[in-house]
């Protein structure tokens, strides 16, 4: 235990570490005082916009989750399980990955509900919307190719991709990689790394078979579909903050969303530096001046933060007060080691 908690230590750090570098390479040339006077600019009143649409996304999250909870163990309060995932995001923002195991303890502690079955759910939960952002990311791309095409262009992302696929050792490299896979496949089918590859892939498959027990599945289908819809409307509803993004289309803020969404799958530390590169550089392709879209995408990716940093921490002082009746008052106990 104590090797897997200096592993995860070491883990976090460096994805902090990744983040921040990421972030300063991406401001380090971006005036301070421009960005300020961009700032005082801003339409806070419509702010309120990607709040209650940052919340409302989470109460959704919150119906589905109970949906496949309610199969394996008695369905729990709406407002627990709310508050659950909000406590999930704000530890998300502290420790990767601990927030899912967290808000499931939350249910443990309040509802009585063994993680084991929790956990399970949660995989679920990940699988179907690793599948809608693959889909979403899929279709807007060939909806809007050339838009996509131009942003790669202006990073030279494809320019070193089709180089390194007319390199002959990349092609030579490739094939000596194979030839020492299948040499040596029993040795690398015992490494952990194989392990947990394959226990990810087992636990996606289980989490896609569990759906077959859900009582209302169109309901839960749509639960998906309005969950990420609020995502994108958070966003596009954002470019009203400012003069020079209020103009911006459903399309251009679609075509936003997607890119910022690749930049939060970086491994860095809830998407740090690489959402705000992603975000602007799609903005400047319609015509967004650099630093004022550096400065939208900073504000945006704060604005969901502070809320969920903000929610979750005041859901842990209501959680006890909306459960006086059944707190048992036992401290509670997250495994973080453990795997979802």
């Amino acid at each position: 235990m104590e090797k897997k908690s200096k592993k995860d230590i070491i883990q976090l750090l460096v994805s902090l570490i990744l983040g921040v570098l990421v972030f300063y390479l991406v401001y380090r040339q971006i005036d301070i005082e421009e960005m300020k006077s961009i700032l005082n600019t801003t339409q806070w009143g419509y702010i309120i916009l990607p709040i209650v649409l940052c919340i409302l996304s989470s109460w959704i999250r919150a119906l589905r989750w109970n949906m496949l909870i309610e199969p394996v163990a008695h369905c729990p309060k709406n407002k627990n399980t709310f508050c659950a995932v909000m406590f999930g995001y704000f530890i998300n923002h502290i420790f990767p990955r601990a927030g899912e195991i967290a808000r499931c303890g939350i249910l443990k502690k309040y509802e009585n509900i063994p993680m084991s079955e929790l956990v399970g759910t949660v995989i679920t939960e990940r699988a179907f919307d690793l599948i809608i952002t693959l889909l979403i990311v899929f279709f807007t791309v060939i909806a809007e190719f050339d838009v996509f095409e131009d942003v790669l262009n202006s990073i030279h992302v494809l320019d070193s991709i089709y180089a390194m696929l007319n390199h002959p050792v990349l092609w030579c490299s490739l094939l000596l990689i194979a030839l020492l896979c299948f040499l040596f496949r029993k040795k690398i089918a015992n490494l952990s790394f194989a392990h947990k590859v394959k226990e990810i892939s087992i636990g996606i498959w289980n989490g896609l078979k569990s759906f077959t027990k859900i009582k209302n599945k169109p309901l839960f289908l749509l639960y998906s579909v309005i969950i990420f819809f609020l995502y994108y409307l958070m966003l596009y509803f954002s470019f009203w903050l400012f003069d020079f993004t209020t103009d911006l289309s459903m399309e251009v803020g679609l075509i936003t969303y997607v890119f910022g969404s690749l930049g939060m799958l970086a491994p860095v530390q809830g998407g740090i530096g690489a959402y705000e590169f992603m975000t602007s550089r799609a903005l400047m392709i319609y015509g967004i001046k650099e630093t004022q879209a550096l400065t939208f995408s900073l504000l945006s990716h704060l604005i969901e933060i502070i809320i969920n940093c903000v929610g979750g921490f005041l859901c842990t002082l209501i959680l006890p007060l909306i459960n006086k009746k059944n707190n048992n008052n036992n401290p509670i106990k997250f495994d973080y080691h453990e795997e979802v």
